[in-house]
């Protein structure tokens, strides 16, 4: 019999169970004294006013949580969580190291004894002198809107909150800030925000056992459309005598601004004037746009605020040309007339001064030199030969022509001689009779 029970796995499983059960019945009977391990109880704080009527402020350094065991019947202990117990420190029975007794209750009715121990925890807490200050709430932005558009005036109400605290940490603080967080909004919006202590490094400072005058503060937000405009330099003045501008660089050459669609109707360009009044050397300079805008209602979008510009100036150089008058183009030459010159292979020299890369790009054939005889009738004419030179060129002496203007199909006139100078005859003085 023995060995068949030895041998059988089902019995042995069955006589498991069955002791397992018989366990649980004489446990329950019992019911047996056990010990339970509770752990981080926040413990109340009683009695602040003690500190703060004395004008001043405390903060918790250790005890603000506690461990608990707890002894009795198993029936009961094992019904426990932590809820059933608080915890609590009264200030006004603080030590002269500044430590209040923990005191725990359990706030569940026993039928038993129950044995509670928190191994005699203290809150420990340090005093300081209370500051009060007031500060300006700034407004930030995180995050997006919608493309095309721009965060236009934010509104803080209030606008001013009155901090208080111990004096260290009042003294730490720089400003206060509310962060307006933007998920791709279009239109204006309103939204209640927590203020933020910052110290002067940009650090959040902990705002534990700090009072604001307002928890929270109402931001209005207005959301405006955004346009894309021109930016156009206007030179002003001339370089000294001898210096040429050579050319203009700036950038960005457009900007982003921000309105009502209305003002944003208004504004086609933006124009910033430079002075380069007797410059004789580069001329550099950082132009903040936001004074271009004046009259237009309409405000920068961020990173579009100035505009660089580069005047590049060279002293002139010098060089001669020789063209004869066929180099030269007759304009408006009426369809009734002739023309010609009076003397066709007339020789003209002239000399060119400005930036020296442009000098040397310049040729007889791209001169664009021109005469225009509009207006003009049959007869011989002195014309100015006008250029077409680049805008850092300069010529320095004016070119004349003579040319001769006949009616179609009409006798060609002789040309007509200049006129000799008529030499000037000095009167001999002559003797006075006495």
């Amino acid at each position: 019999m023995k060995k068949w029970i030895a041998n059988n796995l089902g019995i042995k499983i069955l006589s498991i169970f069955a002791a397992f059960i018989l366990w649980l019945v004489i446990i329950n009977l019992i019911d047996p004294t056990i010990s339970r391990h509770f752990t981080d109880i926040p413990v109340t704080i009683l009695n602040e006013n003690v500190i703060t009527s004395a004008n001043q402020v405390f903060e918790v350094k250790s005890g603000d949580t506690v461990d608990v065991t707890v002894k009795g019947k198993r029936s009961f202990i094992e019904g426990l969580d932590e809820t059933d117990f608080s915890a609590s420190a009264d200030l006004s029975k603080l030590s002269t190291v500044n430590t209040a007794g923990i005191q725990v209750k359990l706030n569940k009715p026993a039928k038993e004894n129950i044995e509670i121990d928190w191994n005699n925890e203290v809150l420990c807490v340090s005093l300081e002198e209370k500051s009060t200050q007031q500060f300006k709430v700034e407004i930030e932005r995180q995050g997006n809107l919608a493309d095309s558009y721009e965060m236009g005036e934010a509104v803080a109400q209030p606008n001013m909150i009155e901090v208080s605290g111990g004096k260290s940490k009042i003294k730490r603080i720089a400003r206060i800030g509310v962060t307006v967080g933007l998920t791709g909004e279009s239109r204006d919006f309103e939204r209640d925000l927590t203020p933020i202590l910052y110290d002067s490094s940009g650090d959040v400072i902990d705002a534990t056992n700090v009072t604001f005058s307002h928890d929270t503060v109402r931001v209005r937000v207005e959301i405006l459309p955004t346009k894309t405009v021109p930016v156009y330099v206007d030179i002003q003045g001339k370089p000294a005598e001898g210096f040429t501008l050579i050319q203009t660089d700036f950038k960005p050459d457009t900007i982003m601004v921000a309105g009502t669609k209305q003002n944003l109707e208004k504004i086609k360009s933006l124009t910033v004037p430079i002075n380069i009044e007797g410059a004789n050397v580069d001329v550099e300079t950082e132009v903040d746009l936001s004074e271009y805008l004046n009259g237009t209602e309409c405000k920068l979008v961020e990173d579009f605020s100035t505009v660089s510009i580069r005047c590049v100036i060279e002293k002139n150089g010098k060089r001669t040309l020789s063209f004869v008058n066929t180099d030269i183009n007759v304009k408006n030459l009426s369809d009734n007339l002739n023309f010609s010159y009076l003397d066709e292979s007339e020789r003209h020299d002239i000399t060119l001064t400005g930036g020296e890369a442009d000098l040397q790009r310049v040729t007889v054939t791209n001169l664009g030199a021109y005469i225009d005889v509009k207006g003009l009738g049959p007869g011989q004419h002195t014309l100015e030969v006008m250029f077409d030179l680049p805008p850092s060129l300069q010529l320095k002496s004016k070119v004349r022509v003579k040319v001769l203007l006949t009616q179609s199909g009409g006798q060609q006139p002789e040309a007509i001689p200049e006129p000799e100078p008529v030499p000037t005859v000095t009167p001999t003085a002559l003797p006075i009779d006495g």
